[in-house]
């Protein structure tokens, strides 16, 4: 009797062993593993990573020395040139971004606040529309009309924008940060 449990239990063995072994047949027309591999042709260059443009823009910055003095005879917003990447994002926002990060040289600041949040910036019909989060949006009048004028002065320096036009959480607000009146589009 135990001889014949021992050759049962070994043919149930054999049996499910060689039911494990892959069949030749399709057994499933959808199944991923048995589809044919893309052909992709020799010369055609698959990359990992998205598309980046670089391009050199023109990004305004508070003069240092007109916050500090008050002297009305200094420029009040100067030029810097930079080359920046963008590509996942547009061109605009990257500029307001960069605006945030900050200037490169010593003599000039960014007075956007710090903790501000963007939530995009979108162009239509030569309309700029910079959409910030009402959390973190808050400063004194000067720190709004400085953040105002570098933003449009920066973005206005593009071919594509002529205007721009403040979001507050996607909405049309009355103001930025409760000083300047936000509802029309600026112009330079």
């Amino acid at each position: 009797m135990k001889r014949f449990v021992a050759i049962f239990l070994l043919a149930i063995m054999v049996f499910s062993l060689s039911a494990c072994n892959k069949s030749n047949a399709p057994s499933n027309e959808n199944d991923i593993s048995k589809e044919e591999p893309i052909e992709v042709e020799e010369d055609e260059i698959i990359e990992p990573t998205p598309n980046t443009d670089e391009m050199e823009v023109t990004l305004y910055f508070a003069n240092k020395e007109y916050i500090e003095t008050g002297d009305e005879s200094l420029e009040k917003l100067i030029p810097e040139k930079r080359v920046i990447q963008y590509g996942d994002i547009s061109l605009e926002e990257m500029i307001v971004k960069e605006l945030m990060k900050g200037p490169e040289s010593e003599e000039l600041s960014t007075v956007i606040p710090s903790n501000v949040k963007l939530l995009g910036v979108e162009v239509a019909d030569g309309t700029a529309f910079v959409n910030f989060s009402s959390e973190g949006l808050y400063g004194g009048s000067l720190q709004e009309d400085f953040t105002i004028d570098q933003i449009v002065n920066s973005l206005v320096e593009l071919g594509s924008v002529d205007r721009v036009q403040f979001l507050v959480d996607g909405q049309k607000a009355e103001t930025l940060m409760g000083h300047i009146e936000i509802t029309e589009p600026f112009e330079p």
